[in-house]
């Protein structure tokens, strides 16, 4: 069972063909991370001293909000405000006090303030989460000739999982194996990115008056798959 349910995910993002795997695998464990801490956990002392420590990114304040929990979300924020201002106030008692004028001084109270803002919950649980996932997908490629088959024929891995899924290729796999799957991974990348640079040339066509393009079916989320192909996720497919 637990076999089952480490590699299940990774066989269903392999399967679809509208995002890279690793980016769909992001895309499930960032909704479930947001649904997980603003869910019934929201009051459990562990997740509030997480919360409190780590806070969230920009991005994903948005999805907790969304979550329309306006008062589980205010309960947490509460708390993540009272050990921010905690945190804060040293740095900045000294500078109101005039005691930490000086170059080094100063940039150190700067990194202590920026260390508040630099870490997100949601982000690093994605990290640790997807860091596993790679691991099984290389046991997966290694062990099942049907997966490798439908790797090959799916959807291709976008630049921004690229150099993690290749370092990652030369950490789990080795001889031959390796030699298939580095082959693989970068026949599989060129062919989808030249695919995606003639969707979105045709896209670009498509707005001059008289085009052949006009009614091409590849224009429709020709921009959407270029970028997500660049960046990873980033707009979900129509």
């Amino acid at each position: 069972m637990r076999d089952h349910l480490e590699t299940a995910p990774v066989w269903d993002a392999v399967r679809q063909t509208e995002l890279c795997p690793f980016c769909a695998l992001k895309k499930m464990i960032e909704t479930q991370g947001v649904e997980r801490f603003l869910g019934g956990s929201v009051m459990e002392p562990d997740i509030r001293i997480r919360t409190n420590a780590a806070g969230f990114c920009p991005a994903h304040h948005r999805m907790l909000m969304a979550q329309k929990d306006y008062h589980g979300y205010a309960l947490m924020m509460d708390t993540r405000l009272k050990e921010a201002i905690s945190q804060a106030t040293p740095s900045l008692s000294g500078l109101s006090r005039g005691g930490l004028f000086g170059g080094k001084n100063t940039d150190k109270a700067a990194q202590k303030l920026r260390a508040l803002t630099s870490r997100c919950l949601v982000c690093e649980s994605m990290a640790d989460h997807v860091r596993a996932y790679r691991e099984t997908f290389f046991r997966l490629y290694q062990k099942e000739s049907a997966f490798r088959a439908a790797f090959e024929s799916g959807s291709g891995i976008c630049l921004s999982d690229l150099p993690d899924v290749i370092a990652d290729a030369g950490r789990y796999l080795s001889g031959e194996m390796q030699r298939t799957f580095l082959d693989a991974v970068s026949r599989k990348t060129l062919a989808v990115f030249k695919t995606a640079q003639e969707d979105l040339d045709a896209l670009c066509s498509s707005f001059h008056v008289g085009s052949e393009h006009k009614n091409n079916p590849r224009c429709k989320g020709a921009l959407e798959r270029a970028v997500n192909l660049l960046r990873g996720h980033t707009f979900d497919p129509e």
